[in-house]
Protein backbone atom coordinates (compact mmCIF):
# COMPACT_ATOMS: atom_id res chain seq x y z
CA UNK A 1 0.00 0.00 0.00
CA UNK A 2 1.36 3.30 -1.07
CA UNK A 3 1.42 6.51 0.91
CA UNK A 4 -0.31 7.49 -2.12
CA UNK A 5 -3.76 5.02 -1.25
CA UNK A 6 -3.61 5.89 2.39
CA UNK A 7 -6.69 4.66 4.34
CA UNK A 8 -9.15 6.36 7.14
CA UNK A 9 -10.78 4.15 9.21
CA UNK A 10 -14.31 5.02 9.99
CA UNK A 11 -16.62 3.47 12.95
CA UNK A 12 -19.64 4.98 15.00
CA UNK A 13 -19.76 4.41 18.57
CA UNK A 14 -22.29 4.20 21.35
CA UNK A 15 -21.60 2.85 24.83
CA UNK A 16 -19.25 0.68 23.38
CA UNK A 17 -15.86 0.69 25.83
CA UNK A 18 -16.25 -3.21 26.08
CA UNK A 19 -15.22 -3.95 22.99
CA UNK A 20 -13.69 -0.47 21.19
CA UNK A 21 -10.50 -0.91 22.46
CA UNK A 22 -9.66 -4.31 20.85
CA UNK A 23 -10.73 -2.45 17.38
CA UNK A 24 -8.56 0.11 17.32
CA UNK A 25 -6.05 -1.64 18.70
CA UNK A 26 -6.37 -3.79 15.23
CA UNK A 27 -6.50 -0.25 13.55
CA UNK A 28 -3.12 0.79 14.92
CA UNK A 29 -1.10 0.78 11.15
CA UNK A 30 -3.94 3.65 10.31
CA UNK A 31 -2.99 6.87 9.96
CA UNK A 32 -6.52 8.04 10.87
CA UNK A 33 -9.59 6.37 12.57
CA UNK A 34 -12.27 8.47 12.57
CA UNK A 35 -14.89 7.83 15.45
CA UNK A 36 -18.21 9.53 15.75
CA UNK A 37 -19.87 8.88 18.96
CA UNK A 38 -23.60 9.50 20.07
CA UNK A 39 -22.39 10.72 23.31
CA UNK A 40 -21.81 7.47 24.96
CA UNK A 41 -22.36 7.43 29.01
CA UNK A 42 -19.62 5.22 29.35
CA UNK A 43 -15.70 5.01 29.06
CA UNK A 44 -15.60 5.01 25.16
CA UNK A 45 -14.65 8.17 24.88
CA UNK A 46 -11.73 8.02 27.16
CA UNK A 47 -10.56 5.05 25.55
CA UNK A 48 -10.65 6.38 22.01
CA UNK A 49 -9.27 9.43 23.06
CA UNK A 50 -6.47 7.48 24.55
CA UNK A 51 -5.29 6.27 20.71
CA UNK A 52 -3.14 8.97 19.28
CA UNK A 53 -4.40 8.39 15.41
CA UNK A 54 -7.90 8.64 16.46
CA UNK A 55 -9.47 11.48 15.31
CA UNK A 56 -12.65 11.76 18.23
CA UNK A 57 -16.17 13.64 16.75
CA UNK A 58 -19.71 13.15 19.10
CA UNK A 59 -23.08 13.78 17.07
CA UNK A 60 -26.70 12.96 17.89
CA UNK A 61 -27.65 9.58 16.61
CA UNK A 62 -30.32 9.99 13.96
CA UNK A 63 -30.37 6.72 12.02
CA UNK A 64 -27.23 3.92 11.61
CA UNK A 65 -27.01 4.96 7.91
CA UNK A 66 -26.82 8.55 8.25
CA UNK A 67 -24.55 8.22 11.11
CA UNK A 68 -22.02 6.83 9.06
CA UNK A 69 -22.07 8.75 6.35
CA UNK A 70 -21.12 11.88 8.82
CA UNK A 71 -18.52 9.80 9.49
CA UNK A 72 -17.22 9.20 6.17
CA UNK A 73 -17.47 12.58 5.40
CA UNK A 74 -14.93 13.46 8.39
CA UNK A 75 -12.07 11.13 7.10
CA UNK A 76 -9.34 13.00 4.98
CA UNK A 77 -8.45 10.31 2.63
CA UNK A 78 -10.22 8.86 -0.09
CA UNK A 79 -9.93 5.23 0.69
CA UNK A 80 -12.17 4.27 3.62
CA UNK A 81 -12.61 1.20 5.59
CA UNK A 82 -15.86 0.79 7.23
CA UNK A 83 -15.72 -1.14 10.77
CA UNK A 84 -18.38 -1.55 13.27
CA UNK A 85 -17.69 -1.09 16.91
CA UNK A 86 -17.63 -4.81 18.30
CA UNK A 87 -15.25 -5.83 15.00
CA UNK A 88 -11.60 -6.13 14.80
CA UNK A 89 -9.09 -6.23 11.95
CA UNK A 90 -7.21 -9.31 11.67
CA UNK A 91 -3.57 -10.08 11.25
CA UNK A 92 -4.29 -11.84 7.72
CA UNK A 93 -6.57 -8.94 6.71
CA UNK A 94 -4.57 -6.10 8.11
CA UNK A 95 -1.76 -7.71 5.68
CA UNK A 96 -4.06 -8.02 2.58
CA UNK A 97 -4.93 -4.19 2.30
CA UNK A 98 -1.24 -3.19 2.90
CA UNK A 99 0.04 -5.68 0.39
CA UNK A 100 -2.38 -3.69 -2.51
CA UNK A 101 -0.77 -2.37 -4.68
CA UNK A 102 -1.29 0.80 -7.08
CA UNK A 103 -2.60 -1.53 -9.85
CA UNK A 104 -5.07 -2.65 -7.33
CA UNK A 105 -6.22 0.92 -6.64
CA UNK A 106 -6.07 1.83 -10.29
CA UNK A 107 -8.53 -1.35 -11.24
CA UNK A 108 -11.14 -1.57 -8.64
CA UNK A 109 -13.20 1.05 -6.21
CA UNK A 110 -14.22 -1.23 -3.46
CA UNK A 111 -12.90 -4.63 -1.56
CA UNK A 112 -14.34 -7.01 0.35
CA UNK A 113 -13.82 -9.49 3.01
CA UNK A 114 -15.25 -12.54 4.85
CA UNK A 115 -17.04 -11.46 8.31
CA UNK A 116 -16.17 -14.13 10.88
CA UNK A 117 -18.78 -14.24 13.68
CA UNK A 118 -17.28 -15.49 17.20
CA UNK A 119 -20.78 -16.15 19.41
CA UNK A 120 -20.77 -17.31 22.72
CA UNK A 121 -17.22 -17.94 22.54
CA UNK A 122 -17.01 -19.83 19.15
CA UNK A 123 -16.08 -19.14 15.86
CA UNK A 124 -19.27 -19.46 13.74
CA UNK A 125 -18.63 -20.99 10.46
CA UNK A 126 -22.12 -22.34 9.64
CA UNK A 127 -25.56 -20.89 9.90
CA UNK A 128 -25.27 -18.58 6.68
CA UNK A 129 -22.70 -16.77 8.86
CA UNK A 130 -19.54 -17.49 7.02
CA UNK A 131 -18.63 -16.73 5.12
CA UNK A 132 -20.69 -13.47 5.00
CA UNK A 133 -18.59 -10.97 2.66
CA UNK A 134 -19.16 -7.56 3.01
CA UNK A 135 -18.03 -4.61 0.74
CA UNK A 136 -15.69 -2.80 3.82
CA UNK A 137 -12.65 -0.90 1.51
CA UNK A 138 -13.87 1.42 -0.54
CA UNK A 139 -13.55 4.75 -2.89
CA UNK A 140 -15.70 7.41 -0.93
CA UNK A 141 -16.08 9.25 -4.44
CA UNK A 142 -17.02 6.32 -6.27
CA UNK A 143 -20.39 5.53 -5.04
CA UNK A 144 -22.96 6.19 -2.64
CA UNK A 145 -24.78 4.35 0.62
CA UNK A 146 -27.89 1.99 -0.32
CA UNK A 147 -29.35 -0.97 0.66
CA UNK A 148 -32.23 -0.46 4.14
CA UNK A 149 -31.37 0.57 7.28
CA UNK A 150 -29.88 -0.66 9.75
CA UNK A 151 -28.68 -3.22 7.12
CA UNK A 152 -27.19 -0.33 4.84
CA UNK A 153 -24.40 -0.39 2.80
CA UNK A 154 -21.41 1.30 0.46
CA UNK A 155 -22.92 0.37 -3.25
CA UNK A 156 -19.97 1.11 -5.19
CA UNK A 157 -20.00 2.24 -9.12
CA UNK A 158 -16.63 0.29 -9.79
CA UNK A 159 -15.44 -2.99 -10.16
CA UNK A 160 -15.16 -4.88 -6.52
CA UNK A 161 -12.63 -7.25 -5.68
CA UNK A 162 -12.62 -10.55 -2.92
CA UNK A 163 -9.64 -9.96 -0.51
CA UNK A 164 -7.92 -12.37 2.02
CA UNK A 165 -8.71 -11.86 5.74
CA UNK A 166 -11.25 -11.53 8.18
CA UNK A 167 -12.92 -9.27 9.62
CA UNK A 168 -13.34 -10.68 13.57
CA UNK A 169 -16.95 -10.03 14.96
CA UNK A 170 -17.77 -10.42 18.56
CA UNK A 171 -21.49 -10.89 18.51
CA UNK A 172 -21.66 -12.58 22.78
CA UNK A 173 -24.82 -11.05 23.40
CA UNK A 174 -27.41 -12.90 25.92
CA UNK A 175 -30.24 -14.23 24.37
CA UNK A 176 -32.46 -11.61 26.02
CA UNK A 177 -29.95 -8.91 24.08
CA UNK A 178 -30.02 -11.04 20.72
CA UNK A 179 -33.64 -11.16 20.89
CA UNK A 180 -34.31 -7.80 21.67
CA UNK A 181 -31.33 -6.40 18.71
CA UNK A 182 -33.17 -9.03 16.56
CA UNK A 183 -36.65 -7.04 17.01
CA UNK A 184 -35.58 -4.18 17.11
CA UNK A 185 -33.56 -4.25 13.89
CA UNK A 186 -36.33 -5.80 12.81
CA UNK A 187 -38.72 -2.91 13.42
CA UNK A 188 -36.32 -0.23 11.74
CA UNK A 189 -36.32 -2.23 8.80
CA UNK A 190 -39.96 -2.52 8.79
CA UNK A 191 -40.40 1.42 8.92
CA UNK A 192 -37.54 1.74 5.70
CA UNK A 193 -39.98 -0.79 4.08
CA UNK A 194 -43.15 0.81 4.56
CA UNK A 195 -41.17 4.40 3.43
CA UNK A 196 -40.38 3.09 0.68
CA UNK A 197 -44.07 1.86 -0.54
CA UNK A 198 -43.09 -1.86 0.26
CA UNK A 199 -46.05 -4.22 1.59
CA UNK A 200 -46.40 -7.36 3.38
CA UNK A 201 -47.88 -10.31 1.75
CA UNK A 202 -49.16 -13.23 3.62
CA UNK A 203 -46.16 -15.81 2.89
CA UNK A 204 -43.98 -13.02 4.01
CA UNK A 205 -44.96 -13.43 7.73
CA UNK A 206 -46.05 -16.98 7.65
CA UNK A 207 -43.76 -19.14 5.16
CA UNK A 208 -40.76 -17.03 5.09
CA UNK A 209 -39.84 -16.98 8.97
CA UNK A 210 -40.23 -20.83 8.38
CA UNK A 211 -37.90 -21.32 5.67
CA UNK A 212 -35.47 -18.64 7.18
CA UNK A 213 -35.01 -20.90 10.66
CA UNK A 214 -35.05 -23.88 8.51
CA UNK A 215 -32.43 -22.56 5.36
CA UNK A 216 -29.97 -21.83 8.26
CA UNK A 217 -30.35 -24.72 10.37
CA UNK A 218 -30.43 -27.49 7.73
CA UNK A 219 -29.02 -26.08 4.19
CA UNK A 220 -26.70 -23.57 5.62
CA UNK A 221 -25.92 -26.58 8.28
CA UNK A 222 -26.44 -24.45 11.33
CA UNK A 223 -27.01 -27.94 13.16
CA UNK A 224 -23.30 -28.53 12.80
CA UNK A 225 -23.03 -25.36 15.53
CA UNK A 226 -25.04 -27.29 18.64
CA UNK A 227 -27.32 -25.35 20.30
CA UNK A 228 -25.52 -21.89 18.56
CA UNK A 229 -26.38 -23.32 15.58
CA UNK A 230 -30.48 -23.68 16.41
CA UNK A 231 -30.31 -20.20 18.57
CA UNK A 232 -28.97 -18.06 15.44
CA UNK A 233 -31.81 -19.91 12.79
CA UNK A 234 -34.59 -19.09 15.32
CA UNK A 235 -33.09 -15.60 15.91
CA UNK A 236 -33.41 -15.66 11.83
CA UNK A 237 -37.25 -16.82 11.52
CA UNK A 238 -38.05 -14.59 14.75
CA UNK A 239 -36.24 -11.15 12.82
CA UNK A 240 -38.21 -12.36 9.76
CA UNK A 241 -41.18 -12.40 11.51
CA UNK A 242 -41.45 -9.45 13.39
CA UNK A 243 -40.06 -7.08 10.00
CA UNK A 244 -43.15 -8.31 8.12
CA UNK A 245 -45.46 -8.11 10.84
CA UNK A 246 -44.50 -4.66 11.95
CA UNK A 247 -44.95 -3.50 8.23
CA UNK A 248 -48.40 -4.79 8.03
CA UNK A 249 -49.17 -3.27 11.39
CA UNK A 250 -47.98 -0.04 9.87
CA UNK A 251 -50.08 -0.99 7.05
CA UNK A 252 -53.42 -1.42 8.78
CA UNK A 253 -52.34 1.92 11.25
CA UNK A 254 -51.99 4.15 7.90
CA UNK A 255 -55.38 2.57 6.36
CA UNK A 256 -56.90 3.11 9.99
CA UNK A 257 -56.10 6.69 10.02
CA UNK A 258 -56.69 7.46 6.36
CA UNK A 259 -60.28 6.07 7.26
CA UNK A 260 -61.07 8.17 10.04
CA UNK A 261 -59.62 10.82 8.50
CA UNK A 262 -62.10 10.46 5.35
CA UNK A 263 -65.03 10.16 7.90
CA UNK A 264 -64.42 13.41 9.88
Amino acid sequence: MSAEHKISPFVITKNNEQKIGGLLASLSWADEVVVVDDFSSDATPEICRSFANVRFFQNKFEGFQEQKVHAMNLTRNDWVLKMDADEEVSPLMRESIQALSDEDFATYSCFEFKRLTCFWGKWIRHGSFYPDYNPRLFHKGQGAWGGINPHDKFMTNGRTKKVDGDILHFQNWDLFTYAYRTILYSSISAEEYFKRGRRAKWHNYTVRPLWTTFYRYVIRLGFLEGVRGLVIALMGGLGTFVKYAKLLELEKKYASAQHIGEIK
